[in-house]
């Protein structure tokens, strides 16, 4: 897997979780959704989940499913807290939202994470 598939995939994993999760919705500005928000929020959650590996290659540090694991642990329930406390279009309206939205994420970034580094590993 190569960055522009794991940046594309945990982008539309992030988009799809702010479409259909229970607990996370869009606001409406007029009765017209805020479509500039979400592909914006995942953007950002997307590109930082599916950096981290190259985060730590390029600082030369050791890899490990764990450090992965954890980064994006990190990441992924992160941006559910944070626009859970201050929505900029895009919102957190129960805890189910954080919880599935970011072990859906979670689990996507450490994923593509985890194909990322078998596939430089092996090279």
């Amino acid at each position: 897997m190569n960055y522009l598939r794991s940046l594309f995939l945990n982008f539309l994993i992030v988009f799809f979780i702010d479409r259909v999760s229970p607990g996370v919705e869009i606001q409406n500005y007029e009765n017209v959704p805020n479509i500039g928000a979400d592909i914006l929020f995942s953007l950002i959650v997307g590109f930082f989940n599916a950096s981290v590996y190259f985060f730590f290659a390029l600082m030369e540090m050791p890899i490990s499913n764990l450090k992965i694991g954890i980064i994006t642990f990190i990441i992924s329930f992160s941006a559910f807290i944070i626009i859970a406390i201050v929505p900029f279009g895009v919102r957190v309206v129960n805890p189910w939202g954080v919880i599935i939205g970011g072990l859906v994420v979670w689990l996507v970034a450490f994923m593509t994470n985890h194909l990322e580094w078998k596939h430089y590993n092996k090279v």
